[in-house]
């Protein structure tokens, strides 16, 4: 091929190429082998890709962080069981996963593309009464990932770790997190533009803590309400909507309405704006009926799950804008199997430079 063509343009129409061919050719060229590894390359392909029209396509993961899917409109294939260990907490972010579950076994990175797994270092500080977190963070200026990983024993207060993916071979404590706080992780978190965010408890009033993956720096949000106990908040998801933190309360869903609230503003006092969702009656008419929101589609779309017990799994988008419903059924999925998390793939290379 380069005898024909001038690296220069090779280069340029392999920036528009999906990443599914980019794989393929880089197992038969060895410049497009070196390419899906250059970061000017990566910056440039990813800016493509964003401008590209695509299909929607999700990561799933169920029983219990063992297996993931992957869903591409009525498709549905597993693509990867992560070894013999179960991780039922998991996390997403920019084409990678991080899971974790037991409280000795080390965290791992799974890219669903390569179907790479990374073990992070064992953490000697880790005892077996030690229960711990991980949240996987993006800094978008230098292109790292991060896991911040929080443990707690008994009554001793909280720590905070943090490893960086690709740069560092050992954990480093920080002390930047203020010291009545608590994280709270009963339905994940959610990174957004350098800065992940999860519900806390602050000073015994619940909260949204705001890490900052860069300066690995926290602050504390308040929500819409001060009347909000702990328990409450298993009723709320942590989703991004077009770039800014929304947050999805489904307590009322069995009366077929949803609320969520928007943070517009977070720079001298905390702005939320609140929306209400009608619910499609047909998917509350089940004996049992599960649904939570966990994601969004580039198009503002948010993306719920619903589990009929042991029939039929539909995957719910909601167009907040046009306040209009659209859905896929995942037939080919076990019934004894419930979806338990989806996350929009990203169609770009970085994750390839580190797992």
């Amino acid at each position: 091929m380069a005898s024909f063509l001038p690296e220069e343009i090779i280069y340029h129409i392999f920036s528009w190429l999906p990443v599914e061919s980019l794989m393929r050719f880089r197992c038969v060229f060895k410049f497009c082998n070196s390419l899906v590894f250059d970061p000017s390359f990566v910056d440039i392909h990813q800016r493509h890709s964003i401008s590209r029209p695509h299909k929607t396509k999700f990561l799933t993961s169920s029983g219990y962080g063992k297996n993931l899917y992957t869903i591409d409109q009525a498709s549905f294939l597993r693509i990867a069981e992560i070894n013999e260990t179960r991780y039922p907490r998991f996390g997403y972010v920019k084409g990678l996963f991080c899971l974790w579950g037991s409280w000795v076994q080390p965290p791992v990175i799974y890219n669903p593309i390569t179907r790479k797994v990374i073990s992070l270092p064992s953490q000697n500080f880790l005892e077996k009464r030690t229960v711990h977190y991980c949240s996987l963070g993006f800094e978008p200026e230098k292109k790292k990932y991060k896991i911040l990983m929080i443990t707690h024993v008994r009554s001793a207060p909280s720590r905070y770790w943090v490893f960086t993916l690709g740069s560092a071979e050992s954990w480093r404590e920080i002390k930047s997190a203020p010291a009545s706080l608590s994280l709270i992780f009963i339905n994940g978190g959610v990174c957004i533009d350098g800065i992940s965010y999860f519900f806390g408890c602050y000073k015994g009033k619940a909260c949204i803590a705001e890490y900052n993956v860069r300066t690995e720096n926290f602050r504390i949000i308040s929500l819409w309400k001060d009347e909000y106990y702990i328990p409450t908040l298993n009723y709320y998801n942590l989703i991004e909507l077009e770039e800014k933190l929304t947050a999805i309360d489904h307590s009322r869903m069995e009366m077929g309405e949803m609320d969520f609230w928007i943070l517009e503003s977070s720079e001298s006092s905390e702005l939320w704006v609140k929306n209400t969702i009608a619910f499609p009656q047909m998917y509350l008419e089940a004996e049992y009926v599960s649904c939570f929101c966990c994601s969004y589609t580039p198009n503002g779309e948010i993306v719920f799950i619903v589990n009929f017990g042991r029939g039929p799994k539909w995957i719910l988008f909601y167009d907040w804008k046009k306040k209009s419903w659209r859905d896929i059924e995942i037939k080919e999925i076990t019934e004894e199997i419930d979806i338990i998390g989806v996350y929009g793939n990203v169609d770009g290379l970085l994750p390839f430079m580190y797992c």
